[in-house]
């Protein structure tokens, strides 16, 4: 950031007053300006045992495999930004969808929802942002083709673990200097409420 969005002027990074990080400053209107990690929210579908993947036709990882997932917008819940991924990528009709985890990926300021449902119909076709799309089994999916590690975790942890009402998985997906990917994950069994 370099120039104050309240009043045009440049900012510097500092830290404020009574806070401990540093942050973009205006020193002409004093807007401390925060900026906080994305939300990507997604889902893990399925159909008659498969799932379902798209290939991405766009940047970053354009050619690769991934689940229906994308930033949230403004003013929609994580449910209704993962349904809307999955409409949007592979015309997809999501049934109920349930909380699978949550995967902060600190390295580039993001945190991934991921949901798990059924689709209601076999009727799928590539969105504008993908290539194509398809319903895969666990030994059909291109794992060396996936696009991003959480999505290889997700899928991991779906097919040891299965879709249990009440159980959440959370990781903390990190890279090394050599760029290597380091995961540390846990699954979390919540009270049923029944």
């Amino acid at each position: 950031m370099n120039y104050c969005s309240e009043c045009g002027e440049k900012v510097v990074s500092i830290t404020p007053p009574n806070d401990n990080r540093e942050r973009f400053v205006c020193n002409v209107c004093n807007m401390v300006h925060y900026q906080n990690p994305n939300n990507v929210a997604g889902a893990i579908l399925t159909w008659q045992g498969k799932v379902l993947l798209c290939k991405r036709a766009i940047e970053p990882r354009y050619g690769k495999w991934t689940l229906p997932a994308g930033f949230m917008e403004n003013k929609e819940t994580v449910h209704q930004a993962a349904a809307r991924e999955s409409i949007e990528e592979a015309n997809a009709k999501p049934g109920h969808l349930n909380l699978f985890g949550v995967f902060s990926v600190p390295y580039i300021s993001q945190v991934h929802i991921m949901f798990s449902g059924p689709l209601l119909d076999d009727n799928i076709s590539p969105g504008i942002e993908s290539l194509e799309v398809g319903l895969f089994t666990e030994a059909e999916i291109p794992w060396d083709e996936l696009a991003f590690p959480v999505v290889g975790h997700s899928l991991k942890l779906f097919y040891k673990y299965g879709l249990v009402p009440g159980r959440v998985h959370q990781a903390s997906i990190s890279r090394t200097p050599d760029n290597e990917v380091q995961i540390c994950s846990e699954t979390l069994e919540t009270a049923n409420t029944d």
